[in-house]
């Protein structure tokens, strides 16, 4: 018995040992590639994080972590904007488990690098997974995973935090698809679509879209099965994407409760238009390139191993695969390019109305089909065929030196070298330890140089930085707050920067704070230095500012704010509120031409220019192109400062006096005098219950984006809760995946 026992043991530890060894060379390589680069958290001459993830994924998760340990992570949060909904920010970016690997750590790089590396590893074991399920070999499993987790696709996209979860669950997601049709075996396929949808819902929808077509394909038109076994496979089919389905249903709930809060709209499909062409995708599949976010690098597509690229090319030249398999491959792989690309059903999957169109956001995709013709190469193939690579790789090189003007020189060089060291192998080709040997030391530099080769430059990345609404380097933003004060202080910048993470965060304040000169783009909303106005009334703490609840004269029900003229937005507004006028000092400023610009600059720090353009809001000089305009006089408004102290002293001592606070619950008692109202710098939501003297009131909608109150003269005591109900939602949830699992066991202890 106890020689058996360790024969069964001396099995389990063969079983796993590829797992462990292809995640142990996968998570060197990475580490390496950061080390010797010194990029963070292992030096800091380049930015671990490219594009969104400075201005969305790094500071979020930071937040995240640091308020899960501080026992603050409420549902609402006063750190982004002007005060949002924390919901979206979880639900969109945060919801994968693997995120709290970042829980182990303080500094933020080594936060967001720890995420990184641990979804790395599982991509690594879900890909070997795969692999190993296909009866790969060792050799050929640790080149599937080298190839899919260092595949361009990862490269491009391995900072973005969140939709390395899809990623990573994709070879689960394939392997379960084909269990389902050829054995109706549906558990891995249900946990798994239902973990990538929970985790990013943005590219699920193009996996469902791929298994759609991948399901028609092979049931009906590919399995030898009777019309009555393809019926029944679909229903296995149909019904274990709605279980998916039901599994997240408290997601799926708090998805369309925060399109209620936030305003989210969808796409308008007339009004969208998508310049990428099917046609320009696959052509970039194969000889393309693919620009990395602000840097100058580029990478080859389909994977970083050439192999992948070729094996591509050799399915369709293998005599050991027979037409009618290479057949159904092409008109799938051809659909499923079309239908991403078919415009309405690409912005389906953008879902929004802020559409994030990449050119390369699909081809993981791409690349793991490559993968899995690659394996079935490898189970099938005559060593006579490999002759026809030599051609093929005759064409490619040549295809690619015609292309030099799409492609860098070194990516040229590398790939020309690639190719030739694989034509090297095909004609010396022997089936012994010293070929694997090399073809494994071969794919390992490809993996190693090409991701050495991605990591962006830092000047050029911080100048790309400053060009946007950041003003500080990414470790001051991250790190300068106290993990004990979250009121009144700003996560993201300075006290003085108004951050958003995303562009799909309250769409009436993104229109309504720009009529009151705040510059505005898509991920964030700055507010100047001087802009005193704005600090005042919105809680930007300064010299002079009110708390975000106060009581001011009710004809500010009635303010309409102008879609040109801040300063009349201005007037108009203070007046409604204070009855205080002539805000400003005005101040012309002469032009000076250099070439064809007029270019305007003081050293008097200005609140906002009035130009024939309309305002300029909040700087300190600015240009305008001569075509632009014939009228070049700009005039300066600059806020007084008795006005200021004015507006302060008239509002101060109608202030809300907390007895409690925090970012989801506030709690005080406000004076009204008659004719006033209750005003807030807080963003109009419908989850806001407010309760006045213990009685609910249902709040106004002041400038069209903010919450109002009407109330009675007097001593009022006010009340305000951020609540959302899911735990219907959340119930059906937990129902479904009791009577899955259990199912499921019930099905495998009766067969």
């Amino acid at each position: 018995m106890k020689k058996n026992t360790n024969k069964s043991e001396e099995t389990l530890f063969n079983k796993l040992l590829p797992y462990f060894i292809n995640s142990l060379i996968i998570a060197i390589i990475l580490c390496l590639i950061f080390f010797i680069s010194q990029s963070n958290p292992f030096g800091n001459k380049y930015i671990l994080g490219k594009g969104d993830a400075i201005f969305q994924y790094k500071p979020m998760l930071y937040n995240f972590i640091s308020r899960l340990k501080t026992n603050t992570l409420y549902m609402y949060t006063f750190n982004n904007g002007l005060g949002n909904s924390f919901l979206f920010n979880f639900t969109y970016y945060l919801m994968s488990p693997l995120n709290l690997i970042a829980l182990l750590f303080k500094n933020p790089n080594t936060m967001f690098f720890s995420v990184i590396l641990l979804k790395t590893i599982c991509t690594a074991l879900t890909s070997t997974f795969y692999a190993k399920k296909k009866g790969c070999s060792n050799l050929v499993s640790l080149i599937v995973s080298l190839s899919y987790v260092f595949s361009s696709w990862f490269l491009i996209y391995y900072y973005n935090i969140t939709w390395l979860d899809t990623f990573l669950i994709f070879p689960l997601i394939q392997y379960g698809l084909e269990e389902l049709i050829t054995k109706h075996n549906y558990l891995l396929f249900i946990l798994s679509l239902s973990y990538s949808f929970l985790t990013n819902i943005y590219l699920s929808f193009s996996i469902l879209v791929y298994i759609i077509i991948y399901f028609i394909i092979r049931n009906f038109f590919y399995e030898k099965n009777n019309f009555k076994e393809k019926i029944k496979t679909t229903i296995y089919f149909i019904l274990s994407n709605f279980i998916s389905l039901l599994l997240i249903t408290f997601y799926l709930n708090i998805l369309l409760t925060i399109k209620k809060q936030v305003g989210l709209e969808l796409i308008d499909l007339e009004k969208e238009t998508f310049t990428l062409g099917s046609l320009s995708f696959i052509k970039n599949l194969f000889y393309g390139t693919s620009q990395l976010d602000y840097t100058n690098s580029i990478v080859p597509n389909i994977a970083t191993n050439t192999l992948i690229l070729l094996s591509t090319i050799f399915y369709f030249l293998n005599s050991k695969i027979n037409t009618r398999d290479k057949l159904f491959t092409l008109i799938g792989l051809v659909l499923i390019v079309e239908c991403l690309f078919i415009p309405n059903l690409d912005s389906i999957m953008h879902i929004f109305k802020d559409e994030v169109s990449f050119i390369y956001s699909y081809t993981f995709i791409f690349i793991f089909l490559s993968i899995m013709l690659f394996i079935k190469n490898i189970q099938n193939y005559d060593k006579k065929d490999l002759k026809k690579l030599i051609p093929a790789i005759i064409i490619l090189s040549l295809i690619i030196i015609l292309l030099h003007k799409s492609i860098s020189l070194k990516i040229i060089i590398f790939t020309l070298v690639s190719l030739l060291i694989i034509l090297l192998l095909i004609i010396f080709y022997k089936e012994n330890k010293i070929y694997k040997g090399l073809i494994l030391t071969f794919v390992i530099c490809q993996s190693f140089l090409i991701g050495y080769y991605t990591i962006p430059n830092k000047d050029k990345y911080e100048e790309n930085i400053t060009k946007s609404f950041i003003k500080e380097p990414l470790s001051y933003r991250l790190n300068m707050i106290d993990e004990n004060d979250y009121f009144n202080k700003n996560l993201y910048s300075n006290q003085d920067v108004i951050y958003l993470f995303s562009s799909k965060t309250y769409n009436d304040i993104l229109y309504m704070l720009p009529l009151l000169g705040v510059s505005t783009g898509t991920n964030a909303i700055s507010s100047n230095d001087n802009n005193a106005l704005f600090s005042l009334l919105f809680n930007v703490k300064k010299d002079y500012y009110l708390e975000k609840i106060f009581a001011v004269n009710a004809d500010v029900k009635n303010t309409i704010l102008s879609d040109t003229d801040v300063k009349l937005n201005y007037d108009n507004l203070i007046k409604d509120m204070t009855g205080i006028e002539e805000l400003f000092i005005k101040k012309e400023i002469e032009p000076q031409k250099v070439n064809n610009q007029y270019n305007y600059k003081t050293d008097i720090p200005f609140f906002f220019i009035q130009t024939s353009l309309g305002s300029i809001p909040l700087s300190y000089d600015f240009y305008i192109n001569e075509k632009d305009t014939d009228n070049i006089v700009a005039t300066i408004y600059i806020p007084k400062e008795e006005k200021i102290k004015e507006i302060y002293n008239t509002l101060k001592d109608k202030q809300i006096k907390y007895t409690s606070y925090r970012d989801d619950y506030i709690e005080g008692s406000i004076d009204v005098s008659d004719n006033e109202i209750i005003f807030t710098s807080i963003p109009y939501d419908e989850s806001w219950q407010i309760y006045i003297d213990g009685n609910k009131v249902e709040p106004l909608k002041l400038l069209d984006s903010l919450i109002g109150i009407e109330v009675d003269k007097g001593h009022h005591e006010i009340k305000m809760e951020y609540k959302n109900n899911f735990n219907k939602s959340i119930l059906i949830s937990i129902i479904s995946f009791v009577l899955l699992i259990s199912f499921s066991i019930v099905k495998k202890i009766k067969y």
